[in-house]
This record gives C-alpha cells, structure tokens and sequence, in this order.
C-alpha cells in the first residue's frame, strides 16, 4: 500500500441519493446526535445523506472516463426498492442507517467495479486510504483488486449518520424514534469525495426510470 497519497488523484464516490424523506430523516437523526464526541453530523449543505455504491481514487485525468463509464452502466439500470432493515455501528465507529443487500443493489455494485476498476490510480497499490482503518486482510484484497475496500462480500448498503471520537462510542445504542427511511431508488449521483470518503462536490447527476 501506498503511504502517500497520489497528485492530481480524487477520491470518487459513486451513491444512491435517498429521496427527500428519507434524507430528512436522516439529517434528523443525525443531529440528535451531536455531542463533543461526534466527529461531523449531517446537515444537507456541506455533509449530504448518500448510499455509497462504489468508490476509489482516480487521476484527474480519467474523472471524464469515470462519468461516461457511469452513464454506460446506468442505461439499462431501472428503479429498485431500498428497503431499510436497521442500524449498525461499525468497527471503526461509524454510526449508520443499514439497507437490505439485495440482488439490485449487488448487480450495480458490480457493474460499477467492472467498468471502474481498471481506471483507478494505481491498479493493485492503492493508497491508504483513511476511510480503509480497521483494516482486514478482505479489506486490503478489496482495496486492491477494486480500489473499495468494502467490496463485494463485504459491500453493505448504508447512510452513515456520524462517527464517534476514539474510545466515545456510547454504551447505549442510540434509540431512535421509528421511522420510514425505505425509498424507490431514483437518483445516482457521481461526487467528489474527501479523505473519510465523505462526498462535497457534485460532478454528475443520473435520473433513474
């Protein structure tokens, strides 16, 4: 693995959008969580409530090949259910909002790493991401073959909604107030994403029928 980050490299994250209530709910949600011990919270204007489907850094200079090749995918791509099951505090102690893995969501995801794949930076040395920590031998085979350390088997379908300092995760679960955060899948949207792999700058927008 790469210690150093690449120049002129952009993480790219490519997400499902929850429709509107969902997202709100989401922004909802996470702000009844802030505390000192959170890290950041969504609010819908600098931290936006998204699906990750697939993501991993490219050169600047293939991001156009990125939009077409995520344009190709999406052509016979039609609406599917994003089912909410749950909540799920990772490891690395990110709160999240958990979606069923469904035979729809598998086939995107791995039509998106079969067209992406080879246009990352550095096929096969990857930087180190800081998005990848805990880091698993599954993880850095991911990272690796795909750019996107949680790949495949261990590809799961989530909104996150925080992330606690080290050593703050709450004893209790969070409980939150039942809700519908289930939707009709109907936007993918490619972003620019940050060093945690949280997204900030809009590069393209897919309409789903």
């Amino acid at each position: 693995m790469q210690k150093i980050a690449p120049k002129n490299s952009t993480i790219i994250n490519v997400c499902i959008i929850p429709d509107y209530n969902a997202r709100k709910k989401c922004i909802e949600f996470s702000q009844s969580l802030k505390s000192k011990n959170t890290t950041f919270l969504l609010d819908g204007t600098s931290k936006f409530a998204h699906m990750t489907v697939f993501m991993a850094r490219f050169g600047d200079s293939e991001i156009l090949k990125v939009l077409d090749a995520v344009k190709n995918v999406l052509l016979d791509k039609g609406s599917f259910f994003c089912e909410h099951v749950g909540y799920f505090m990772t490891s690395g102690r990110y709160l999240e909002v958990s979606y069923r893995k469904s035979e729809e969501f598998m086939y995107l995801h791995e039509a998106l790493i079969k067209r992406l794949k080879d246009f990352r930076i550095n096929p096969g040395k990857p930087f180190e991401e800081g998005y990848f920590a805990p880091y698993t031998k599954e993880q850095k085979n991911n990272a690796k073959e795909t750019g996107y350390d949680l790949a495949r088997n261990l590809y799961r379908p989530h909104v996150t909604l925080t992330r606690y300092k080290e050593g703050k995760v709450p004893e209790i679960f969070p409980g939150f107030v039942p809700a519908k955060l289930s939707f009709n899948l109907d936007k993918v949207c490619v972003y620019k994403a940050d060093d945690n792999g949280a997204v900030f700058e809009l590069l393209k927008e897919f309409n789903i029928k």
